[in-house]
């Protein structure tokens, strides 16, 4: 299932090779800083919210930023093998991902635990774009982000360079773990961490619950990824997972 490891000094572009940093190291610098980012986005003042864009506008330059041709190449930038049905298959995988996630959320509400539900459509802010606005116009208007550019973004960084990095230093299970981790991390703000006029809160057992939640939906993604040789297999069910799960959100406050 796993690829080639590729060779360290065909990896990563020669301006950053002189620096004789191992690319798991680099890897691990570059999520920290994106991470850091995001949150601070999410948690800071509302005039700092562009940063959230920012921090997705580099990750869809990091390839370009930090690796050779080949190396692009050895993280997934590629046409994926078999093509139509490596991305009918993902997209597939990634709708039912998100009506499972939908449906557990769902289950934790009636059960009485967090109702992350209603914490994804607060997210959503819908009385913005209009209370009467059909379901339709407003998955269009998260769409560009939540289903285009973050799983776009997220997918070169977690899948393609953090997956890639990690596996030529260790192995593509040890790979897989630290990207699902990481990506579960760097989703706490969900539910996990807030921010009110009190402060800052952290609810360690939702933080666990998240965590233990993303990490096998991140290696779904990196099965995705591994099988079809390319990111394409894997932004597909990132994309597919995240409209599902969102719009099932929407539907269940409409209807």
């Amino acid at each position: 299932m796993g690829l080639e490891a590729p060779d360290n000094s065909a990896f990563l572009r020669p301006c950053w090779g002189r620096f004789r940093i191992a690319p798991w190291i680099l890897s691990l610098l570059v999520f920290t800083f994106l991470a850091a980012a995001r949150f601070y986005a999410v948690l800071g003042p509302p005039q700092v919210r562009i940063l959230f864009l920012l921090q997705v506008i580099v990750m869809w330059a990091l390839p370009w930023i930090f690796l050779t041709a080949r190396g692009r190449h050895e993280i997934g930038i590629a046409r994926p093998r078999k093509p139509l049905t490596a991305l009918a298959l993902s997209g597939l995988a990634g709708c039912s991902a998100g009506l499972l996630f939908f449906a557990l959320a769902w289950a934790a509400a009636r059960a009485g635990f967090d109702n992350i539900i209603a914490t994804i459509y607060d997210a959503l802010q819908p009385d913005r774009t209009g209370a009467t606005m059909p379901i339709a116009a407003g998955l269009a208007v998260i769409a560009l982000g939540a289903v285009v550019l973050t799983p776009v973004g997220e997918e070169i960084l977690f899948r393609g360079f953090l997956q890639q990095a990690f596996a030529m230093r260790w192995s593509v299970g040890t790979a897989t773990l630290f990207n699902g981790l990481a990506f579960g991390l760097v989703h706490l703000h969900l539910n996990a961490i807030s921010r009110d006029a009190a402060g800052f809160h952290f609810r360690p057992v939702i933080a666990f619950v998240i965590v233990l939640c993303l990490v096998p939906l991140s290696a779904l993604f990196t099965v995705c990824r591994l099988r079809s040789g390319s990111l394409l297999a894997s932004i597909a069910a990132h994309a597919a997972c995240n409209f599902t799960a969102i719009g099932s959100v929407l539907l269940y406050y409409a209807l």
